[in-house]
C-alpha cells in the first residue's frame, strides 16, 4: 500500500522509479509517483463500491484491522474476494469467493532475514498438504495466466531470490548481489554482500574503512532525528467512555493465533482471552477475578473475562488482540478499536481508544449485522466447500458422479443437517455405518469431513462411546517427570511418554521445575532424571529436591519408578537418581519396579526396559499388543549427536607459558559449509578417535583380524579396526571386559590389555566395550565475533589416565577433519541485554564467559558484567589476559576479580574472592543480576555454592534456611545457572 519499491527504494523518488523500470524492462514513466492511501482507506473505498475486487494474501483483516465493522461491510460489498492462506478457518476466508491454499514457510524453500541483516536459507522441512503451493508460485501462476509469462517465469524460490538480488542500492548500503540460494546452502550470510564478496559476516554498517564518522543514507551523510510535537489522540476519554483501552500482543502468541493457537504448550501459557483491570477500578465497578466485563466503544462491543492486575494504571485496561471469532463470540478486540489514521504513516489507532466498562453476568451475544454475518460465515463456508467438492451442485465435475440418486439424496440431506446444526469446536462429523454409500465413497467423505473440521483434539467426551468415557475416567494419568541439564534426558522422557500413550495410557511429560507438592505427591509417576556434576540434581530439579528433603508427611498415595542416567566415570554414578529413589521410599511411596540406571549410551538397553516398564504400569489399563510395538523410527537431522558434520581444525594454540606444567589450549573449528548455528552458552559435541597405539594394543589382545566384521547398533556392519578407532571406548573397561580379565578393579584399558591374550569371537566384541561417547565442550566464542569458527578452551588431563577427546584434539594438526555437533543449551543462556551478570569461571571454566563477553560487546548490551577467574599462577595461566584487559578498558567488563591460588603463601580461590566482595555481590543480586558458574563440579562448584549461600545469609541478614530458600528461588527464576563437569 505504501510507495516502497525493491531494494529500499521509493516510488516518490524519480531515480528510484527509473532504476526499477530499467530492471523490469518497463517503459519510462510506467511507475506512478505515488503510494496508496492505506488499508483503512482501501476498505472504505471498497465499501463505497469504488473497489470491486480484492486479493488477500497471508493476512486476516477481519480480525486485525481496527474498527473491523468496515472490513466486514467492505468484503460483503465487493463483487469478488480471493483469500490466499495456509488455513481454511481464518475469519477472512469466510467471506471469500475463492480460497487459494498456500504453503507454510516450513513447507517450501525460502530465505529468512534477521534483524541483524543475517540471511538464512530455510529449507523445506515437509511437503505442503493437498493442493497448497508456495505464495510466490501462486502469484506467478496467476500472472502467467493473465498473459505475463515472460515476467513471471519463475520455477523456484531461488529464481525469485535471484531477481531480488539485482536490486542493490549504494545509497542505503543495501546489497545482496553476492548472495544466492546456492551460497546460503553453505551457511547464513549477513548483508551487505556485494558480488564476489566471500565474507559471511558484515557486522559493521555505515562505518567507513578509514574509521571516520559513520555515513548514513542521507543527503549529507548525517543521521536525522525528526522532531514531532505531542498530539492529543483523536479519541479521548469522556463521561460516556471514561476508560482507555490499551490493546497489544503477548510474548508467546502471534497475530490472530492462526499458528500459535494450535500449539498446546503455548495455549497452556495463554489459555484464553482476558482484559486486565486495575484493582481500584475493579472495586468501583464491582469486578472480581474471572468476572465478565462488557467493553463498549463508539464502534462496537466485546465481552471478556477479567484479570485484576496491579500492572495496569487506574483509568486504563489492557486486552490482547489475538483471540477472535474462531474462539467464540464478542472476543475480537478490533471490534472496538479506532480506525482514525496517522496522516504520515497512515497507521490506524489500534493502541488506544476510549471505552466504557460494565460487569455482565455472562457473555451476551452481539446482535449487529457484521457479527451475525461472521457467526453464520463459518458453517456457510464449510457447506459451500463440501457441496462444491462433493459435486452436489455440478455433477459433471463431481468426485462421486457415479453415485445412485438415492445415495446423492442421502448425502445432500446429511450436509443439510450439518448446516442446520453445525458441530461444536473440536467435534468432527462422522458418517454412520448405515449410510447408503459404497465403502470407498464412505471413506472418502469421512476423510474430507475430518480434514475440514478436525482442528482440535477429537476425543471429546460428547463424541466418545460410553464405555470409552468410563475407561477414560477410571484410568489414572501417568506423569513422566524429567530433569535434564543438556536435553538428552528430556528427549528420553518424551519417548517414554509416547510409549505409554501407545499402550493406551493417559500420560504426559513434565519438567520437575513445575512440580507442585500439594498436587503431585500422589498418583502414578515415572521419574527420568540425570545427575549433574558430582551426584547433584540438574538445576531444574533443585527446588523440587529441596522440597522433597524437607517434606515430613508420608506420601503413601504415590506409586513411582525411577530411571536414572549417569556416567560411571564419575564416582557418584547416577547419584541424584539413587538419592531420589531412596527419599521417595523413605516417605512411604510405593516403587512399581526397581530403579534402573543407564550410561550415556542408554539406547542399547532402554528398549529392553520398555517392556518391563509397561507391564509394571499395566495395573490400570494396557493394550497388550502395544507392549511389543517397535519404536517409531525417526531420521535424525544433520549436525546432531547421531549425525555429526565435519569441521576443519583451524586453531590449535597453547594458552599457557612454556614452563607451565599444564596444557590448556585454544581450539578453533571452522564449520563453514555446514548448517550449524549456535549461541553463547551452547556446547560443541566432538566425536573423537582412539589413538593408534591403543587400537594396536586391543587388536593384539583380541587376536582377531582387523577386518573382522562387527555389527554395531546404529552403524551396521563395520570392520574391527574401524570399530576400535571410532565407535568403541578403549579407555574405560566395562564389567564384561573386567570379568573376562578376571579383574574387579577398574583401570586404564590399554594397560589392562597390554599383556592379555583373549579368546573371543566377533559377536562378543560389542559386549566387551563401552560405546564411544562424544565430549561436550562449552563454546568459548560468539558467532558475532568469530563468524563460522567455533572456539573452545580445553584442558589436557592425563591424571589418573589420559582422556580421549582433549588429547586427540590437542594432538591433531590444523586442517584435520573433526566430527562435531551443536548441543543447544536449555539452561545456560544470556539474559536480556540490560540485565547484569556475575560469572564465576576458574580454569577452563572461563570458556563460555569469553563467549558471553564477546556477545554482549557485539550487541552493545547495557547490563553490567562481573567476572571471577582463577588459576594456579598468573604468569603461566592467565588465559585471555589481553582480551579481558581490553574488555575492561572498553567498559564491557565492569569488574574482574582474580584468584591465582599459588602466587602467595596462602591458597586463595574464587570463592574466597567472592566472599571478600560479598557486600557488592549482594547488591548486584538485589538489583536482579544473574549468576553463572562454569567449571569443576567435584570441588569448585560446591565451594562456590556454599560461599554464595554464606554471602546471602551474611549480607542479606538471613538465617541459613532463609538463605537456602533465597538461592533456591534464584534457581527457580533462572537467575542461578551452572555448567559444571
Amino acid at each position: 500500500m505504501g510507495p516502497g519499491l525493491p531494494g529500499q527504494r521509493s516510488a516518490l523518488v524519480a531515480a528510484d522509479r527509473a532504476f526499477v523500470e530499467k530492471q523490469w524492462s518497463l517503459a519510462p514513466g510506467t511507475l506512478r509517483e505515488t503510494g496508496g492511501n492505506g488499508v483503512i482507506a482501501m476498505f472504505e473505498a471498497m465499501e463505497r463500491g469504488e473497489i470491486k475486487a480484492c486479493w488477500v494474501i497471508c493476512t486476516n483483516p477481519v480480525a486485525t484491522v481496527a474498527n473491523r465493522r468496515h472490513v466486514v461491510q467492505a468484503l460483503e460489498a465487493a463483487e469478488y474476494v480471493i483469500v490466499q492462506d495456509a488455513f481454511a478457518d481464518s475469519e477472512t476466508t469466510h467471506f471469500a469467493d475463492i480460497v487459494l491454499p498456500a504453503a507454510l514457510w516450513a513447507e517450501g524453500d525460502g530465505v529468512q532475514v534477521n534483524s541483524d541483516r543475517t540471511m538464512t536459507l530455510a529449507r523445506k522441512a515437509v511437503p505442503p498438504p493437498g493442493e497448497a503451493l508456495a505464495d510466490w508460485d501462486i502469484i506467478a501462476r496467476v500472472a502467467r495466466a493473465m498473459g505475463f509469462e515472460k515476467d513471471f517465469a519463475f520455477t523456484s524460490a531461488a529464481d525469485v531470490f535471484a531477481e531480488a538480488s539485482r536490486f542493490s542500492n549504494s545509497k542505503t548500503g543495501y546489497d545482496i548481489t553476492g548472495i544466492s540460494h546456492a551460497r546460503l546452502r553453505k551457511g547464513p550470510v549477513q548483508w551487505p554482500a556485494p558480488a564476489g564478496d566471500q565474507q559471511d559476516r558484515h557486522p559493521i554498517r555505515y562505518l567507513p574503512p578509514d574509521g571516520h564518522d559513520p555515513v548514513f543514507a542521507t543527503a549529507d551523510g548525517k543521521g536525522v532525528f525528526f522532531a514531532r510535537p505531542w498530539m492529543r489522540p483523536s479519541e479521548w476519554p469522556d463521561e460516556e467512555f471514561p476508560f482507555v483501552l490499551n490493546s497489544g500482543c503477548l510474548q508467546h502468541q502471534w497475530h490472530t493465533l492462526t499458528k500459535t493457537g494450535r500449539v498446546d504448550s503455548l495455549n497452556r501459557l495463554n489459555p484464553g482471552p482476558f482484559v486486565e483491570v486495575a484493582p481500584q477500578d475493579a472495586l468501583i465497578l464491582g469486578l472480581q477475578q474471572d468476572d465478565h466485563v462488557q467493553i463498549t466503544s463508539r464502534r462496537g462491543r466485546i465481552v471478556l473475562p477479567v484479570q485484576v492486575s496491579t500492572r495496569i494504571q487506574s483509568g486504563t485496561c489492557f486486552a490482547p488482540f489475538h483471540w477472535n471469532d474462531r474462539f467464540g463470540e464478542d472476543l475480537t478486540v478490533n471490534a472496538v478499536t479506532s480506525d482514525a489514521v496517522d496522516p504520515v504513516s497512515l497507521q490506524p489507532g489500534f493502541k488506544l481508544c476510549a471505552v466504557a466498562l460494565e460487569r455482565v453476568e455472562r457473555p451476551v451475544c452481539q446482535n449487529t449485522d457484521d457479527a451475525e454475518t461472521i457467526r453464520k460465515g463459518h458453517p456457510d463456508m464449510m457447506m459451500r466447500t463440501l457441496t462444491t467438492h462433493l459435486g452436489l451442485e455440478q455433477s459433471d465435475k463431481s468426485v462421486i458422479a457415479s453415485l445412485p440418486e438415492d445415495a446423492r439424496a442421502w448425502l445432500s440431506g446429511f450436509l443439510e443437517g450439518l448446516e442446520m446444526a453445525p458441530p461444536n469446536v473440536g467435534e468432527v462429523p462422522i458418517l454412520p455405518a448405515s449410510a447408503p454409500l459404497p465403502p470407498k465413497i464412505h471413506a472418502r467423505v469421512g476423510g474430507i469431513l475430518a480434514g475440514l473440521y478436525s482442528r482440535a483434539h477429537v476425543n471429546h467426551p460428547a463424541m466418545m462411546p460410553q464405555e470409552e468415557i468410563t475407561e477414560a475416567v477410571l484410568t489414572p494419568r501417568i506423569t513422566v517427570w524429567w530433569a535434564s541439564q543438556t536435553g538428552r534426558t528430556e528427549g528420553l522422557a518424551t519417548t517414554i511418554t509416547s510409549w505409554l500413550q501407545e499402550a493406551s495410557h493417559e500420560a504426559e511429560s513434565k519438567c520437575l521445575d513445575t512440580f507442585d507438592a500439594k498436587r503431585d505427591l500422589s498418583g502414578l509417576a515415572l521419574f527420568v532424571v540425570s545427575t549433574f556434576g558430582d551426584g547433584d540434581p540438574p538445576d531444574c530439579a533443585v527446588p523440587f529436591w529441596d522440597m522433597l528433603r524437607e517434606h515430613k508427611k508420608p506420601i503413601s498415595d504415590l506409586k513411582f519408578s525411577v530411571l536414572a542416567l549417569g556416567d560411571s566415570s564419575y564416582a557418584n554414578f547416577c547419584g541424584f537418581g539413587r538419592a531420589l529413589d531412596g527419599r521417595l521410599q523413605e516417605l512411604g511411596a510405593t516403587p512399581l519396579l526397581e530403579r534402573m540406571e543407564y550410561e550415556p549410551d542408554f539406547e542399547d538397553t532402554v528398549e529392553t526396559w520398555r517392556t518391563v516398564m509397561l507391564k509394571a504400569f499395566a495395573g490400570t489399563k494396557t493394550d497388550e499388543a502395544a507392549l511389543s510395538l517397535p519404536a517409531t523410527a525417526q531420521v535424525p537431522a544433520s549436525g546432531t549427536r547421531e549425525v555429526p558434520v565435519m569441521a576443519r581444525l583451524c586453531i590449535n594454540e597453547c594458552l599457557c607459558s612454556a614452563d607451565c606444567e599444564r596444557d590448556t589450549r585454544r581450539i578453533g573449528l571452522d564449520v563453514s559449509g555446514t548448517d550449524l548455528n549456535w549461541a553463547p552458552g551452547d556446547a560443541l559435541g566432538i566425536w573423537p578417535s582412539n589413538p593408534e597405539p591403543y587400537v594396536e594394543t586391543v587388536l593384539r589382545a583380541l587376536r582377531l583380524p582387523d577386518d573382522t566384521s562387527i555389527v554395531l547398533r546404529g552403524c551396521g556392519t563395520v570392520g574391527l579396526r574401524e570399530a576400535l578407532v571410532r565407535h568403541l571406548d578403549l579407555c574405560r573397561p566395562n564389567p564384561a571386559m573386567l570379568k573376562i580379565l578376571g579383574s574387579c578393579a577398574p583401570g586404564f584399558l590399554p594397560h589392562l590389555l597390554k599383556d592379555a591374550s583373549l579368546s573371543v569371537v566377533a559377536e562378543e566384541v560389542p559386549t566387551l566395550f563401552r560405546r564411544m561417547q562424544p565430549r561436550l565442550y562449552s563454546i568459548a566464542s560468539s558467532p558475532n565475533v568469530s563468524g563460522r569458527v567455533v572456539e573452545l578452551t580445553i584442558g589436557v588431563n592425563n591424571t589418573p589416565w589420559p582422556g580421549i577427546c582433549s588429547n586427540w584434539l590437542a594432538g591433531s594438526e590444523e586442517g584435520a577433519d573433526v566430527p562435531v555437533f551443536i548441543q543447544p543449551t536449555t539452561h545456560f543462556q544470556l539474559p536480556a541485554d540490560d540485565v547484569a551478570i556475575i560469572m564465576i569461571g576458574p580454569g577452563t571454566g572461563i570458556a563460555p564467559f569469553r563467549g558471553f563477553l564477546q556477545e554482549r560487546a557485539a550487541r552493545k548490551a547495557t547490563g553490567w558484567n562481573w567476572l571471577f577467574f582463577g588459576e594456579r599462577h598468573a604468569k603461566e595461566s592467565f588465559y585471555f589476559h589481553d582480551e579481558l584487559a581490553a574488555f575492561l578498558t572498553e567498559g564491557v567488563l565492569t569488574r574482574l576479580d582474580t584468584a591465582f591460588s599459588r602466587d602467595q603463601p596462602e591458597r586463595i580461590y574464587v570463592q574466597d574472592q567472592m566472599e571478600a566482595a560479598g557486600a557488592e555481590l549482594w547488591k548486584w543480586l538485589q538489583k536482579g543480576a544473574h549468576i553463572y558458574i562454569c567449571g569443576d563440579a567435584t570441588r569448585m562448584a560446591r565451594d562456590v555454592d556454599a560461599a554464595l549461600r554464606r554471602i546471602v545469609a551474611r549480607h542479606g541478614n538471613l538465617s541459613v534456611s532463609e538463605a537456602d530458600t533465597f538461592v533456591s528461588n534464584l534457581t527457580r527464576e533462572g537467575r542461578y545457572r551452572r555448567d559444571v563437569y
